[in-house]
């Protein structure tokens, strides 16, 4: 008798231990998603909307809607069904992409009949003790023909990991074609990479992309051949407690034109010390009137424009208030066809100094700008100087370098005062 009321006693706390692990399961993905939606709709440049859910110890299921902050060229229902296990969540779905009426018309006058494209689908595992993440999405390839081309598109796939307020989304967009009687463009492989760090509510955030197009070839229908080697670009978006400061990158291999080398170089400029809190103000309220409008800016009148800039006026000022600037940390181009070798570097700062104490009606009067002109003071550096930039800016014949500088917003070439620019 007690063996058997041992045995049912441990039935019973075994299968209780499975449902409460299931139920545990459950309510942490619930929480986790409309957390993660909530933080979507704060930060992002998209509309989140939950249509529908339906919660469950074992299974969930739902429907989140997506469309742009700007506009309404398109929407996106993305069903959902989740498994709950004690350890992992498994979710799956799709994704229903639709166009705006008027941009389909568009397309069709442009393109003509647009194709059935394939839905995309996903899967992600969320882990209930880590509270981790990791997901990844296919879109399979597809022909789109028409009277004169024909598109190959190989596909695209995407893996997304971490954790609410750090995730990792790596794709990879497969080679496509494009061939018409004008030639063919063939593209790819494109990788990218995106590091999103955030917290809670948005008002911070720092993300970090980078794109890489290892080819873009087009031939001719006559044979001759443009092609790009190694094309990419980088972004920086870091919204901290004090500064909000972007920057960005772009780099090319080597382009050449048949088998001759064309050029290659690139880039990399940054933006820093604009001022944090004016910046969310700022988003908060275009967020807030984009929410008011349902994303249709062309609403507006010129009055309201008008109006909106009077509004933002002493937060526009408020975001050069700690000294901004403009860097240019390297410059490097280089084209044995044009002869031209040289590299650079640079910065342009803004004195933000008592900048809050203006008025609009102060900067609106003739000669207000110059208010704004006196407190730039940058230079840039060019070395060694294509002869060519000589001859154009009209300085003496051998010059090695270019140095032009802005004091106090008067400006100045190689140490000489510049009266008026030379084109």
């Amino acid at each position: 008798m007690r063996k058997g009321v041992l045995a049912l006693g441990a039935v019973v706390i075994i299968g209780g231990g499975y449902l409460a692990g299931h139920a545990v399961s459950s309510a942490i993905f619930e929480r986790e998603l409309a957390t993660s939606l909530e933080n979507m709709a704060q930060q992002g440049n998209l509309r989140v909307e939950r249509l529908s859910s339906e919660s469950g110890w074992f299974h969930s299921s739902g429907e989140v809607r997506l469309a742009p902050l700007v506009g309404n060229d398109w929407q996106a229902r993305v069903p959902y069904q989740a498994a709950h296990g004690i350890l992992t969540t498994r979710v799956e779905g799709g994704a229903d992409l639709s166009l705006d009426g008027a941009l389909i018309e568009e397309l069709r006058g442009a393109l003509g009949e647009l194709p059935e494209l394939p839905t995309p689908r996903w899967v992600a595992d969320f882990h209930t003790l880590s509270q981790t993440l990791d997901a990844s999405l296919e879109l399979a390839g597809f022909t789109w023909e028409a009277s004169d081309w024909r598109l190959d598109f190989q596909g695209v796939s995407a893996t997304l990991r971490g954790e609410r307020g750090d995730l990792i989304l790596e794709g990879e967009v497969a080679p496509w074609w494009l061939t018409a009687d004008e030639g063919r463009l063939a593209a790819g492989p494109t990788t990218l990479e995106s590091h999103y760090r955030y917290g809670e509510g948005g008002r911070r955030f720092h993300q970090q992309d980078s794109m890489r197009l290892e080819s873009l070839r087009f031939v001719e229908a006559r044979g001759q051949t443009l092609h790009l080697q190694g094309l990419g670009y980088t972004s920086d978006v870091d919204l901290g407690e004090e500064f909000l400061e972007l920057a960005m990158g772009l780099s090319l291999e080597e382009a050449r034109l048949d088998d001759a080398p064309v050029a290659s170089g690139g880039f990399d400029l940054a933006l820093e010390r604009l001022d944090a809190d004016a910046a969310w103000r700022l988003y908060e309220s275009l967020r807030d009137e984009l929410e008011r409008l349902d994303g249709d800016l062309e609403q507006l009148t010129p009055a309201e424009w008008e109006a909106l800039f009077e509004a933002w006026f002493p937060d526009l000022l408020a975001l050069l208030a700690e000294s901004p600037r403009l860097v240019l940390s390297e410059l490097d181009l280089d084209s044995r066809m044009l002869g031209l070798s040289t590299q650079g570097e640079g910065e342009l700062t803004f004195d933000g100094a008592g900048i809050t104490e203006l008025s609009l009606e102060q900067l609106a009067r003739p000669g207000g700008g110059a208010e704004l002109q006196r407190r730039l003071d940058g230079r840039l550096r060019l070395a060694p100087l294509p002869p060519s930039l000589a001859l154009m800016l009209g300085l003496p014949g051998g010059s090695d370098e270019l140095r032009f500088e802005l004091r106090e917003g008067r400006p100045y070439l190689n140490d000489q005062p510049v009266k008026e620019l030379p084109w």
